[in-house]
């Protein structure tokens, strides 16, 4: 199977969107099977003639000769999630950055669990996505999906929760976030989940795992790379990873290519 993964190029997608990627493979035989990590992106995920079987920690996308478009948004999940593809697939998913989805849509989550729920945020969505995904030339597919987005009216979130995230990312604790906007403990968590469907631990948590996959190519070791990543310790370091990878720092660096911007393990 062939998987390419882009960076936006137009400026004006750069600040909401991280990237995304196509998935094509045509072959009856085709199969792939990874794990993907927790991230703190929004994943919005369109596959071409295929259907989903959604399990515990498993999803399997499995090639139907019945045409049809499905999408899918993926907000939160706290481990491992194993993807398995069954036959041809054809497939883009766009990263859009914590508070990026929100921009198109002027919508906040409220209650939604954001795992592989069915979602079509536009009513223009699924027919402009297939008509992406039919496309052979791959210059052309990739100015349609952005042209599409940049059509789109961007929306400014609250400046509450855009310094909410920022402070997130620190390292002061989620009371003394509270104290300095102003606002309960409660009032923060609660408005925190309805933009991010997650709560401000997981989060960080999420984050600071994230940070250390990307400081490990400058780091001399895993103790100076928890140290600089915002753990408070390596027992914290390493019980995190273990939360989120059900690995040992060691042997997920081991396993996993880092360096690629998909970060996944293939099983």
């Amino acid at each position: 199977m062939e998987l390419n993964f882009y960076q936006p190029r137009h400026n004006g997608l750069l600040d909401v969107i991280e990237g995304y990627y196509f998935l094509r493979g045509t072959e009856s035989q085709d199969k792939l099977s990874y794990q993907t990590f927790p991230n703190n992106f929004a994943i919005l995920s369109v596959l071409r003639n295929a259907t989903l079987d959604v399990g515990d920690h498993r999803v399997d996308c499995i090639s139907s000769e019945k045409p049809n478009v499905l999408s899918n948004l993926t907000l939160n999940y706290q481990s491992p999630i194993t993807i398995n593809y069954h036959g041809p697939v054809n497939e883009l998913t766009v990263y859009f950055k914590p508070l990026g989805l929100y921009t198109f849509l002027q919508q906040v989550w409220g209650s939604v669990d954001g795992t592989f729920q069915q979602f079509c945020p536009f009513a223009d969505f699924h027919e402009s996505m297939q008509y992406v995904l039919d496309q052979q030339d791959r210059d052309l597919q990739r100015q349609l999906l952005e042209d599409y987005w940049l059509s789109k009216k961007l929306f400014v979130a609250e400046p509450f929760i855009h310094r909410l995230v920022e402070k997130i990312e620190g390292d002061q604790t989620i009371s003394a976030i509270a104290s300095d906007l102003g606002v309960s403990r409660q009032y923060l968590n609660r408005r925190f989940h309805q933009y991010l469907a997650k709560t401000p631990l997981e989060f960080r948590r999420i984050q600071r795992f994230r940070n250390a996959i990307k400081a490990k190519a400058t780091s001399k070791n895993l103790t100076d790379l928890a140290t600089g990543s915002l753990f408070y310790d390596q027992s914290h370091f390493i019980r995190d990873f273990r939360t989120l990878t059900h690995l040992s720092p060691k042997s997920f660096f081991y396993k996993t290519d880092t360096d690629r911007e998909n970060v996944w393990l293939y099983v």
